[in-house]
């Protein structure tokens, strides 16, 4: 099962931490990392695999009314 980096940012787009996913696909990958690492804070996540940037994925507090 192929291997993911997701790279939480600030809000200048800096590094702040990253976490290990391993996931079957793309799809996956960007599902458990938007539900498992976007959180209060964190405007933004990387997600790559190996060398290719698979997405960047944005965090919104969708439950924000």
């Amino acid at each position: 099962m192929p291997i993911y980096r997701a790279y939480r940012l600030d809000h200048a787009g800096r590094i702040i931490t990253a976490d290990w996913i391993e996931a079957p696909d793309d799809a996956a990958a960007k599902a458990e990392a938007k539900e498992d690492l976007c959180e209060d804070g964190i405007p933004a996540l990387e997600l790559w695999q190996a060398t290719r940037l698979v997405d960047e994925v944005e965090c919104q507090d969708d439950d924000a009314a």
